[in-house]
């Protein structure tokens, strides 16, 4: 069994702030993604955070059908 750290990068959740400077958008537009569930998310009682690998695979999907 491998056992990873718990702030391991590939365990790491992304804030909003995050996401906003990855996909060069304004704070209010990510939170705007998540109230219309057009971006994948994860509520951790009233934050929300990312996951990268679903981000990653949101924007692929984006560039795709391009």
């Amino acid at each position: 069994m491998i056992r990873r750290e718990p702030h391991s990068p590939e365990q790491r959740l992304l804030t909003v702030r995050e996401v906003a400077a990855l996909l060069r958008l304004h704070e209010k537009t990510v939170y705007a993604l998540v109230s219309r569930g057009s971006i994948p998310h994860i509520r951790l009682g009233r934050r929300v955070v990312f996951s990268p690998a679903d981000i990653g695979r949101w924007i692929g999907a984006r560039r795709e059908g391009v």
